[in-house]
């Protein structure tokens, strides 16, 4: 095995581009085009006998993440042995380790992100039109799903539309810089509209740490980015007050905001303390009753009341999700994607006089920081499409070392 760096094929990107637009719109297609993409690399990488590069350090941290939540699954008795998460975590892996190795130039990256871009406001459009119609009941990203999760989706395309706009004097024409400029802002009100608290804050705090590191190294002027930001957000705010109405009919009900995540928190905790290494099982957090839960505090000798806790899906958090349904192990395994990846961030944050394929590569990492972990703190993301989402931004990053 050649550890020599490995080009992306023409045709790869052709199909990561073809996912990519599958991704927020359609769920098959998006499989396929993942499929494809993983099956070609494949197949080239074993004709050119070079697979690319990647650190010991990385390998063992995507390995680590399967792993923990392949054995998480292997002892879930007496819950539910659900395969089928493991493999959404095969696919999202398989798509951050092939094109961690693989070296996108500059305009590669452009592509890749103008077509994530394109794909999410042609999502927001469909689902803009499904609310007016009736089809649904909330705006969301068709294959996203629920409002929170289409959210924070938005927030980390969001983020990327920023880098691009930032970091483009010798990839794009000036005048393409001021139409991502524009798109951001149209993609900060679209978030908006989901009326997703954690997203806003999730965006807000990543944004920020981009703008302030951009503006420092003299790549943008800071105060039209804020100006802009700060229309568009009170702007929004004022048209539709739909995350104003939910905050205060919040504090009205019950003097808090959090929407019921520390009830969630404290649910998944209690979990946790019944298979404290390995979890309860990967996607098995909504396979515990309200009864379960009973019965484990009575044995305690603790009173069990129903309020305190909240009975979902999923804990409306990815640390707390983790240690659910992966324990002790699957907690590891997270932590070591957060210190891997935030390590990257620093080891691999640009000069100025860096390229800007290499700004554009380092932004993209930062936004997918922000997507997996701050937002992550809010919802559970290191999932399906913020999974591979993630993974795109984290292969950018890790591809400034070859730019």
């Amino acid at each position: 095995m050649l550890h020599t760096p490995r080009a992306l094929h023409k045709a790869e990107l052709i199909l990561l581009c073809l996912f990519a637009i599958a991704l927020p719109l359609v769920e098959a297609p998006k499989n396929i085009f993942l499929l494809s993409y993983v099956a070609l690399w494949v197949t080239l990488s074993v004709r050119q006998r070079n697979w690319g590069e990647l650190s010991a350090g990385w390998n063992a941290t995507f390995a680590g993440i399967l792993g923990a939540a392949s054995l998480s699954v292997l002892l879930s008795d007496p819950y539910p042995h659900k395969w089928s998460e493991v493999r959404d975590i095969m696919c999202y892996l398989a798509l951050g380790w092939t094109l961690a190795r693989s070296t996108l130039s500059g305009r590669d990256r452009v592509t890749l992100i103008v077509t994530l871009i394109a794909a999410t406001l042609v999502g927001a459009a469909q689902g803009y039109w499904h609310l007016a119609m009736g089809i649904k009941g909330s705006l969301q990203l068709h294959s996203v799903g629920h409002v929170n999760h289409s959210a924070l989706y938005a927030m980390g395309v969001a983020v990327l539309a920023i880098a691009l706009a930032a970091n483009g004097p010798t990839l794009m024409k000036p005048l393409w810089r001021r139409v991502c400029f524009a798109v951001a802002l149209v993609l900060l009100a679209v978030m908006i509209s989901f009326a997703s608290r954690g997203a806003l804050v999730a965006y807000g705090l990543t944004a920020a740490a981009l703008l302030v590191w951009l503006a420092r190294q003299h790549r943008i002027r800071l105060w039209p980015a804020l100006l802009g930001a700060i229309i568009v957000t009170g702007g929004m705010l004022s048209v539709d007050r739909a995350m104003v109405v939910k905050t205060t009919q919040n504090l009205e009900a019950g003097g808090y905001t959090t929407a019921g995540r520390v009830e969630a928190a404290r649910t998944a905790i209690e979990y946790w303390r019944q298979k404290p290494v390995t979890g309860i099982g990967a996607a098995n957090y909504g396979a515990v009753s309200p009864a379960m839960v009973e019965g484990w505090l009575k044995a305690r000798g603790e009173v069990f009341v129903q309020r305190n806790f909240l009975f979902s899906s999923h804990a409306h958090s990815i640390y707390f999700n983790t240690l659910a349904e992966r324990g002790v192990i699957g907690v590891v395994a997270l932590l070591a994607l957060f210190g891997m990846w935030a390590a990257a961030l620093v080891k691999l944050r640009p000069c100025r006089e860096a390229s800007d394929a290499h700004w554009l590569g380092w932004s993209a990492g930062v936004a997918g920081f922000g997507l997996v972990f701050i937002g992550g703190v809010f919802n559970t993301t290191l999932h399906h499409e913020h999974g591979m989402l993630g993974m795109v931004c984290l292969a950018m990053l890790l591809g400034c070392k070859r730019t």
